[in-house]
C-alpha cells in the first residue's frame, strides 16, 4: 500500500495520551548482580581493593578475613560479596585462600561474581590544566578510549570549569566520547605569576600561613625592582599580592572539588561499579589556610561512601624534571640572593598539588597515578584496579545522628603481606538540620507558596535534564528526529513517552489525581544552550476507568525546535510534583544543511493506526483516509498493526521538465540480517515545485515474531544517478 503524507503533526502539540501496547513503556531489564545498599539509615557499605606486595589483587578472601573498624570500634559485618573478573583462558588456578581451604572450582564459590557493569567518569581539571599538557592528555584520552573501554562500559566526560555542557553523559558511542575529547580546551584558570612580586599559588599559601621565608622572597623583589627602598615599605604589597592569589586559588579549587562532589553524587541511583578518573595537573586544596574559605574534602570521602564510587587522580605533568617556574620560558624573576628559596618553594609546591591528589583519591578508596608520560598506562591501571574487589556492608554501633565525621578502617588481621584500600569515612547523619528540631513557623502566604513550589520543580528538572546518568524513577523514551517543513525551515522534533506507572497518584474522593511536568532542552555539539522547549504542566484528575487507560497508554509529549544545520544533543526530563520523582532521556540528532543542494533525507518517523490525536493521510483509495498517531518515542508495535514509515527527501534532482524520479524500498533486519524487502516503488512527486518529497510506506508485521528490529528505507535518486538511506530501531510484541 503506497501513500504520501504532507506534513508533520503542528510543531507545538499539547501533552495527550497516546494509545500503546500495556507494559511496553521500557525495553527488558539487563540483569546485573544483586548489589549491597551504600550508606543508609542501617548499613553502611564500602569497597574494599586488597593486593599483595606487588599490586596483584589477591582473591579468594571471606568474610571472616574482614575487621571493619569505625572510629576504633569494630562492626559487625552484616553483608559480604566478592567480585572478580572472569580468568583468562588458560590461567593458572586461583590461590588457597589464608584460612588454608583450597578453592578446587570457582563456580562452588558462590561469595565470588565477575563484576557489573562499569561506569566510569572521566573528569577532565581543565580548571588547573595547562596547554602544554592538553595535548598530550587529549591523544591519552582518545586512545583510550578507542583501545581500552570495555563493550559494556559505560563512559561520561566532564570538566571542572563547566564548559563543553558541563558533561558529556554516559554512552557506550565511543564516536560521541571522542568527539568530546577534541573539544577540550585550556581555560586558563590558573592565577599565572605577573607583576611584581611574581607569586605563586603554593607561596601565596605559604605566606598566609607565617613562612617568614616564603615573604621575604616577595620583599626582596619587589625591592629589587625598585618599588620600595626598605622591606618595610614592601611587606604589606607582598602580603596584599600574597592574598589576592591565595583567593582566586582556593576559589578554583572549590571549583573542581564542588563539581566532583556533584558528580560523586550524582552517582547514587546507579547500580554497578562506579569510578571517577580526575586528570589534573594538581592543585592545592586551601586546607592549611585558615578562615574556612577551603573546601573541606572530606565532603567527596562522605560523597563516594554514600555512592559507592571509588575516585582515582592521574598526575598530567607526568616526568618533572626541572621545577616549571625556573624553565627558560618562564616569566618569574631569577635572583641570586633568593634562587634557593624560590627552587624550593617550587620543589615543595609540585609535592604540595600531588598531594592533595593523592589524599583525595586515597580517601575514597583509589590511587594517585604520577611521574609517568603515559597517561594510556594510568588509565589502565585504574581499570584494572576496578575489577577485583570487596563489598563490606555493616550496621553502625553509634547511632547518634550527631553530623560528626566517622572514620573508618579496614584490617585482615589473619593474611600478612597485602595491602588495604577502602573509603576512609563519612559524615553521620545530623537531625540538627532535621524539620523535627525547627521552630514551627507561621504557614506561608499562598503566593510565598506557589514561589516555592515553582522552584522546587525548576531545581528537579534542572537536575534531571543535566544528570550524567538518564534517572529511572519514572520511565521516559525519547525521541530527537530532523526534519524541514515549508515556511518554518529545519527542526528537531522532540517525541517523548511518559510511563505513568512510575507516577504516584493519590485518591481524592472518586479522583486519581497526579500533576506531572515535562521539559526539554537542546545543546549544541560544545556543549551550549540553544533551546528550551516550552514547559508542559499535565494536572491529570482521572476517573477509574480513565486511570486505568492511563496507565496502559502513558503520556506523550512533543515538541519541535528549530534549528541551524549542526550536531545536537536532546534532553528531555519529567518531575511529578507530589513526591519529586524525577525521569530523563538524551539523544543525539544531526541536522544537515540542506543548502548544500545534495539529496538529503528526514529522520525516519514511524506511525500506527489509532484513534485520537493523529494526521490523516491519503490510503489505497483516494476516498479513503487513514488516521495515524506517532509511534516514535515508544516505537514498539502489535504483530496485527500495520507499520507505517514516513520520511521526506530533499533536494531531488529534476529532469528538464522539472519532474523528480525517486523509487523508495523498505526493509525489515533483525541482527544484521535482511529478513524482508518490498519492490522499489516510485515515489509521488510533491504538489509544488519546491526542494521536498514526501513519502509514507506500510508494512505488515504478522509475519514477524516478537522481537527487536529495524526498519530501513531506501531512496534512489534516478536522475542523479544517488542513492542514500534511513533507519530506525522498533520492537513487536
Amino acid at each position: 500500500m503506497k501513500n504520501s503524507w504532507r506534513g508533520l503533526p503542528p510543531a507545538a502539540l499539547l501533552v495527550a495520551f497516546v494509545a500503546v501496547r500495556p507494559g511496553s513503556a521500557q525495553d527488558p531489564a539487563r540483569r546485573v548482580p544483586d548489589l549491597l545498599l551504600p550508606v543508609s539509615t542501617e548499613l553502611v557499605r564500602i569497597d574494599v581493593v586488597v593486593t599483595d606486595k606487588g599490586g596483584r589483587p589477591r582473591q579468594g578472601l571471606t568474610q571472616e578475613d574482614f575487621v571493619v573498624l569505625e572510629d576504633g570500634l569494630p562492626q559487625k559485618i552484616a553483608q559480604f560479596e566478592a567480585f572478580v573478573s572472569a580468568p583468562p583462558v588458560g590461567a593458572p588456578a586461583p590461590p588457597s585462600s589464608p584460612t588454608g581451604t583450597e578453592v578446587e572450582n570457582e563456580e562452588e564459590e558462590p561469595a565470588r561474581k565477575v563484576p557489573p557493569r562499569r561506569y566510569v567518569v572521566l573528569a577532565v581539571d581543565d580548571v588547573h590544566i595547562e596547554a602544554r599538557s592538553l595535548l598530550r592528555i587529549k591523544r591519552a584520552l582518545d586512545r583510550f578510549l578507542e583501545r581500552e573501554v570495555g563493550p559494556e562500559d559505560l563512559i561520561a566526560l566532564v570538566t571542572t570549569s563547566g564548559t563543553s555542557g558541563l558533561y558529556q553523559e554516559f554512552t557506550d558511542d565511543r564516536h560521541v566520547l571522542r568527539r568530546s575529547v577534541a573539544r577540550l580546551s585550556v581555560q586558563e584558570r590558573t592565577p599565572a605569576p605577573t607583576g611584581v612580586p611574581h607569586i605563586t599559588e603554593y607561596q601565596a599559601e605559604q605566606i598566609e600561613r607565617g613562612d617568614e621565608e616564603a615573604l621575604q622572597v616577595a620583599v626582596q623583589e619587589i625591592m629589587q625592582a625598585g618599588l620600595f627602598q626598605d622591606a618595610a615599605s614592601a611587606e604589606p604589597q607582598a602580603r596584599a599580592a600574597a592574598r589576592a592569589v591565595l583567593a582566586e586559588s582556593i576559589h578554583n579549587a572549590r571549583l573542581t572539588l564542588e563539581t566532583l562532589d556533584s558528580v560523586v553524587r550524582s552517582l547514587s541511583g546507579l547500580q554497578g561499579r562506579k569510578v571517577v578518573a580526575l586528570v589534573s595537573d594538581g592543585f592545592l586544596a586551601g586546607l592549611s589556610t585558615s578562615g574556612g574559605s577551603a573546601f573541606d574534602i572530606r565532603r567527596i570521602t562522605d560523597a563516594g561512601t554514600r555512592a559507592g564510587v571509588v575516585l582515582y587522580a592521574l598526575d598530567t605533568r607526568g616526568l618533572v624534571a626541572t621545577p616549571s617556574g625556573l624553565s627558560a620560558s618562564s616569566r618569574m624573576p631569577v635572583m641570586t640572593n633568593t634562587f634557593s628559596a624560590r627552587d624550593n618553594m617550587m620543589r615543595e609546591s609540585e609535592r604540595a598539588t600531588r598531594e592533595a591528589m593523592s589524599a583525595l583519591a586515597a580517601d575514597s578508596g583509589g590511587f594517585l597515578v604520577q611521574g609517568t608520560n603515559d597517561l594510556g598506562a594510568g588509565l589502565r591501571r585504574v581499570l584494572k584496579d576496578t575489577e577485583t574487589y570487596y563489598v563490606v556492608a555493616f550496621e553502625p554501633r553509634n547511632a547518634s545522628r550527631d553530623g560528626a565525621f566517622r572514620k573508618l578502617e579496614v584490617r585482615l588481621p589473619g593474611v600478612r603481606d597485602v595491602r588495604i584500600r577502602t573509603r576512609k569515612g563519612y559524615f553521620a547523619p545530623d537531625d540538627g538540620d532535621t524539620n523535627a528540631r525547627r521552630p514551627v513557623t507561621p504557614p506561608a502566604a499562598a503566593e510565598d507558596a506557589a514561589r516555592l513550589g515553582r522552584e522546587r520543580r525548576e531545581a528537579g528538572l534542572k537536575l534531571a535534564l543535566t544528570s550524567l546518568a538518564p534517572m529511572g524513577g519514572i520511565p521516559v523514551r525519547l525521541s530527537a528526529d530532523f526534519v524541514s517543513l515549508e515556511g518554518a525551515g529545519p527542526q528537531v522534533v522532540v517525541s517523548s513517552y511518559v510511563d505513568l506507572r512510575g507516577v504516584p497518584f493519590a485518591l481524592d474522593h472518586d479522583r486519581h489525581v497526579a500533576t506531572v511536568d515535562a521539559a526539554a532542552t537542546v545543546f549544541d555539539e560544545g556543549g551550549a544552550v540553544v533551546g528550551s522547549l516550552e514547559l508542559e504542566r499535565a494536572a491529570l484528575e482521572l476517573t477509574d476507568a480513565d486511570y486505568e487507560r492511563a496507565l496502559r497508554n502513558g503520556l506523550q509529549y512533543q515538541k519541535a525546535a528549530p534549528l541551524r544545520p549542526g550536531r545536537y544533543r536532546v534532553r528531555f526530563a519529567v518531575r511529578e510534583d507530589a513526591g519529586g520523582k524525577l525521569g530523563s532521556a538524551s539523544q543525539w540528532v544531526e541536522v544537515p544543511d540542506l543548502a548544500n543542494g545534495k539529496l538529503t533525507l528526514s529522520s525516519l518517523f514511524l506511525l500506527k493506526k489509532g484513534d485520537g490525536p493523529g494526521e490523516a493521510i491519503a490510503a489505497a483509495s483516494p476516498d479513503r483516509a487513514v488516521s495515524l498517531r506517532g509511534a516514535q518515542a515508544l516505537r514498539r508495535f502489535r504483530r496485527d498493526d500495520d507499520l507505517f514509515v514516513h520520511l521526506d527527501a530533499y533536494n531531488p534532482k529534476r529532469d528538464s521538465s522539472g519532474a523528480t524520479s525517486l523509487l523508495a524500498q523498505a526493509e525489515i533486519w533483525r541482527r544484521g540480517t535482511l529478513l524482508a524487502s518490498t519492490a522499489p516503488e516510485a515515489v509521488e512527486k510533491s504538489d509544488d515545485e519546491g526542494s521536498r518529497v514526501a513519502h509514507t510506506r506500510s508494512i505488515k508485521l504478522q509475519r514477524f515474531e516478537p522481537g527487536d528490529y529495524e526498519v530501513r528505507v531506501v531512496i534512489t535518486d534516478r536522475n542523479a544517478n544517488e542513492m542514500t538511506s534511513r533507519r530506525a530501531g522498533f520492537a513487536i510484541d
